[in-house]
């Protein structure tokens, strides 16, 4: 007989925090495509990504938004929808 989610769910929930998110992680990873790139090139991936923003940045394409706006902003929207 198959397992259902709910008996896979109640299981995963019997794990320790640290267990639950390694676990997280790789269903992530396997859902995710990820065209069978090395740690070393996802990382490197990350690498461009970063600094192709921060170029953006530095070159004033884009404007960064400190955390404290962004906080006050989203605070604004759960309240309204209350």
């Amino acid at each position: 007989m198959p397992v259902t989610l709910e008996q896979v769910t109640e299981e995963v929930r019997e794990l320790s925090r640290p267990d639950r998110e390694q676990l997280l992680a790789r269903l992530i990873r396997d859902l995710e495509p990820v065209e069978n790139l090395s740690a070393a090139e996802i990382e490197n991936v990350w690498d461009n990504e970063i600094a192709r923003r921060l170029e953006e940045i530095d070159s004033g394409k884009v404007k960064a938004v400190p955390a404290e706006e962004v906080f006050a902003r989203l605070q604004a929207k759960l309240d309204e929808a209350r």
